[in-house]
């Protein structure tokens, strides 16, 4: 198994840039014809998960070097500064109060500067996986750094999928939890499934697995917005 995702990755790295640059598009479009904030938010988010499976798409061709590590860089900074989005995307999901989602704006944007500087502050190395040259975290990142990003990958998807049970029983809208339900799993599955079968944590396929679960994300929160909309065409 880890031999077939190891010698398919470029190619479908390639598909996840293509389907996200195609998700930031319908997103943007759904966003201008109903003005839907969530539409906004998530293609927001979409467009870093677009920067990082473009990164890693070119990392297939570009050598190592100031231009790739560069690249490298902003990966980490887009991601810990772009995942706090799913805060107010929660709150938009769960209520019409505006204090609520302008709290929510706000934790966001604390959150989203103690990302930006963590996500400056990543130690990176180049590590070579399959036909994929990446600089990826190394060891000599801060701990808080490394804690902070760590958190970021699974806090706000325990906010998504609460709040997704909630909304799937009370507005029969099921697709926010099995957004955050993807995304766990696949983020799961990297930490367990993905260790390289010699102990070499450089060899870890985290990032690729996790990846999977991200275009899970967006994809079901896409569908999430089009069932609100709907309803809303009804009303």
């Amino acid at each position: 198994m880890r031999s077939i995702l190891v010698s398919t990755m470029a190619p479908i790295l390639l598909i996840f840039t293509i389907a996200d640059a195609f998700s930031i598009y319908q997103l943007f479009h759904s966003y201008r014809r109903k003005r839907n904030r969530t539409a906004l938010l998530v293609a927001i988010l979409c467009i870093g998960l677009f920067y990082d499976s473009l990164i890693l798409t070119l990392g297939a061709v570009l050598p190592y070097g100031g231009l790739l590590k560069g690249l490298s860089q902003l990966r980490y900074v887009l991601h810990a500064a772009l995942i706090p989005l799913l805060l107010p995307i929660c709150a938009l999901a769960l209520t019409e109060k505006e204090k609520v989602i302008k709290g929510s704006y706000i934790l966001m944007a604390i959150i989203s500067a103690f990302g930006l500087y963590s996500g400056f502050s990543v130690v990176t190395e180049p590590v070579t996986v399959g036909a994929i040259r990446r600089y990826a975290q190394s060891d000599l990142t801060p701990a808080f750094a490394d804690t902070l990003t760590q958190m970021l990958n699974v806090v706000p998807v325990f906010f998504m999928m609460g709040i997704g049970i909630y909304l799937w029983i009370k507005k029969k809208n099921p697709h926010m939890f099995l957004s955050g339900f993807f995304m766990f799993l696949f983020t799961m599955l990297g930490i367990f499934l993905g260790k390289d079968p010699g102990g070499d944590p450089k060899q870890s396929l985290m990032f690729y697995i996790s990846m999977y679960g991200e275009s899970l994300m967006v994809f079901f929160l896409y569908l999430f917005i089009k069932k609100v909309d709907k309803e809303a065409d009804k009303d």
